[in-house]
């Protein structure tokens, strides 16, 4: 090889060397620094696709095991409300009962007859009252409406559980049990014994109160009442009749919903199952993102190790490289 002064090809090739070997050490000192074995997409462009697609998996199954959890306080509340209800109804079964054997009085029957329509107003409050974040569960629904629990990471169907079935209206006449006529000491009954009306009473518009009178359907009934003696005539009637047909409507009402609990816990088993297998694979898709993401530190520490050496390997060469033009002036003495 010729010795020149204007081109050092030696130094040229050393420098190559010694810069690729330098790139190569910072970028395993940077795995080693990070933990990853990708930290930009130069590092490995395919298995950066493949590593993110994981990671999308792995965080939306983490957020719909968010999203079991927050469905299963949903309908643990749901069920909570629907317990207090049914501890209504048990109790007003049980006067209901009482009240259908005749060695009980007009008296002590009208006694229960004010428990049960103190009741009936709890149950419908609690109807109106149970929530959870502000939405009504156990109030007015709309039989088309959807409650969907988004169980999986993807916008498949088997990642979706409408628990809408498991609710429902829980007014005392949406269960089918409304207090009858005959055993509501406010009834009254029309003129011609067969239309059963409700007086209310209603502002004047004088600052004063006046009684009207309502029929079932809610419409006002502008005409006469019954009467006996020149007195108004009540259509409550507690015998004992009465009271085991109403008592057959509660029971009606608590087979009812009874059939919701259950169906909420069907559901509830449901979504412990999911949450486990999700857990499962939420398992399996770190493990399997790791290999293309985690850095081998055992593996790593070694290329740096030999990486160092060979750095420092050419920086001698260079070094030497550098002094080949010097001898151009030992030619010349």
């Amino acid at each position: 090889m010729a010795i020149t002064l204007g081109v050092n090809i030696p130094s040229y090739n050393a420098q190559m060397s010694l810069n690729s070997i330098t790139k190569s050490l910072t970028s395993t000192m940077e795995k080693l620094s990070s933990g990853y074995k990708i930290n930009r997409a130069g590092d490995d462009a395919a298995g950066l696709v493949i590593s993110e697609n994981m990671e999308a998996l792995i965080r939306g199954s983490k957020q719909a095991q968010a999203n079991i959890q927050n469905a299963r306080s949903f309908l643990t509340i749901a069920e909570d409300g629907m317990v207090t209800i049914g501890d209504h109804l048990q109790r007003m079964n049980d006067l209901l009962v009482n009240m259908a054997n005749d060695t009980n009085d007009v008296t002590s029957r009208t006694a229960a007859v004010e428990e049960i329509i103190e009741r009936i107003d709890e149950i419908n409050r609690l109807a109106e009252a149970t929530n959870f974040n502000g939405r009504v569960m156990l109030g007015a629904k709309d039989p088309n409406e959807q409650i969907i629990v988004q169980m999986g990471p993807d916008e498949t169907t088997t990642s979706i559980l409408d628990i809408s079935d498991a609710l429902t209206d829980c007014h005392i006449d949406k269960l089918g049990a409304s207090l009858p006529h005959n055993l509501n000491p406010d009834s009254l009954v029309a003129a011609d014994g067969t239309t059963l009306v409700v007086p209310k009473k209603v502002d004047n518009g004088a600052g004063g109160t006046t009684t009207k009178y309502y029929k079932e359907d809610g419409s006002e009934y502008t005409g006469g009442l019954k009467e006996v003696n020149g007195e108004n005539v009540s259509g409550y009637d507690p015998n004992n009749q009465n009271c085991r047909n109403y008592m057959a409507k509660i029971q009606d009402s608590i087979a009812k919903l009874s059939s919701c609990r259950g169906l909420i816990g069907a559901y509830e088993n449901r979504m412990d199952s999911s949450y486990d297998a999700m857990t499962t694979r939420i398992e399996s898709l770190e493990a399997a993102k790791a290999v293309y993401t985690d850095t081998d530190i055992a593996q790593e520490a070694t290329n740096m190790t030999r990486q160092q050496i060979m750095q420092q390997y050419n920086v001698a060469i260079l070094a030497n490289a550098n002094t080949i033009p010097q001898l151009a002036l030992s030619l010349l003495g």
